[in-house]
């Protein structure tokens, strides 16, 4: 006598009660005859199931505000950046994937902390296919960065110098303001120690000068997380622009605004270190050059909340995460350009992975021409 049989002449006894039911209720369910191999949906391994219809019939369906929403732009300007980006692809720009849909993918993956393999299926894309896309719009958008993010000229100059002064209620001189932002990476292969920052994370640094919309008019993009903003600063092309004395970027009476982390230079104002001995006068001036300074966090914290990408990069080689950077960076202005922003509503204070700057032994001596400079304004301010 097998099993079932033992089980069915239990189920059969005179005494039949509650626990009898339940376990006859286990042996029908035991004995439901198995589905035929017919029936059952059998996929082959590696295929995968993707949403083929998303970009060519759920985004056409999507009003203005759902489409800028997913793709920070509205229509009109998103086919404004596929054709700038279509004329500086060499070659066929459809190669392998339609290059409208290469763009939007590519947005879509720089908005969004959206792995590949999601969006690959959101798009249609194999996995290895979205990572070329990407790696091919990134790059080509990267390289229009000198078209998209200049210097002012005199007359632009001039321009920014009344706005801040307004702003300020009478600070004077000021075309822009310069920061550096920590942009968070995975710790590289090599030298993870140099990108190690003081928040315990590991860290590419974006030196950014903004002018008075948050449009970026210098960046600096690649230096490693632990150094000092001071340092990085003088490791750029624009210190030594400043520094020219026989071809100077800005005439004397104009300068940037930096926190105290930045040396005092004839075109780099800073405010004065509170030791609690400020003089009313010093005071003022801090309290006016912080209210307009804080444009670049600002600038930022509009970047990063764009671009979510930029809060954590997982990437594998740091050229690559500079690309995305500088990509961000180009497509911000590109942004601001066509009015696609309202800074007043949308740009809130970058204070994500703020860094102190406490080693005032990175900030060289203050120069005498400078010094004299900072003062005569603390009197202007008043």
């Amino acid at each position: 006598m097998d099993d079932f049989d033992i089980i069915a002449l239990f189920g059969m006894d005179d005494g039949v009660n509650e626990q009898n039911n339940a376990l006859g209720l286990m042996l029908n369910d035991i004995m439901e005859p198995l589905p035929e191999l017919d029936d059952l949906e059998v996929r082959e391994r590696g295929e995968r199931a993707r949403n083929q219809n998303y970009y060519e019939t759920i985004v056409p369906q999507y009003d203005n505000f759902l489409f800028k929403e997913h793709f920070r732009m509205s229509r009109a300007t998103f086919e404004d950046l596929v054709n700038v980006i279509g004329h500086a692809i060499p070659g066929n720009p459809n190669y392998l994937v339609a290059l409208r849909k290469k763009v939007m993918f590519s947005v879509w993956m720089l908005a969004k902390p959206e792995s590949f393999l999601a969006a690959g299926d959101r798009f249609g894309l194999p996995k290895s296919t979205g990572h070329y896309v990407f790696k091919e719009i990134v790059t080509i958008v990267a390289s229009l960065l000198p078209n998209y993010i200049t210097w002012p000229d005199k007359g632009r100059c001039h321009d920014e110098e009344v706005v801040f002064r307004r702003r300020s209620h009478g600070f004077p001189g000021v075309v822009g303001a310069i920061d550096g932002c920590h942009i968070q990476i995975k710790a590289p292969t090599g030298n993870p120690i140099d990108f190690y920052n003081r928040n315990k994370v590991h860290s590419i640094i974006l030196q950014g000068v903004c002018d008075h919309k948050g449009r970026f008019i210098d960046v600096f993009i690649g230096m490693p997380g632990r150094m000092h903003d001071a340092r990085v600063f003088r490791q750029s092309d624009l210190f030594e622009q400043l520094s020219n004395a026989e071809n100077p970027l800005l005439p004397p009476n104009m300068h940037l605004l930096g926190d105290s982390a930045y040396p005092l230079m004839t075109n780099l104002m800073t405010p004065f270190r509170d030791n609690g001995h400020l003089t009313r006068e010093q005071s003022i001036y801090n309290i006016k050059l912080s209210s307009i300074r804080s444009i670049i966090e600002r600038a930022f914290g509009l970047l990063k909340g764009k671009f979510r990408r930029l809060q954590y990069l997982d990437v594998s080689h740091l050229d690559m995460g500079n690309s995305m950077i500088a990509a961000a960076c180009v497509i911000h202005n590109f942004l601001i350009d066509r009015h696609e922003v309202n800074f007043e509503n949308e740009a809130p204070v970058d204070e994500a992975m703020h860094i102190p700057n406490d080693d005032r032994n990175d900030v060289p001596n203050e120069d005498l021409l400078a010094v004299n400079k900072r003062n005569r304004i603390v009197q202007l301010v008043q």
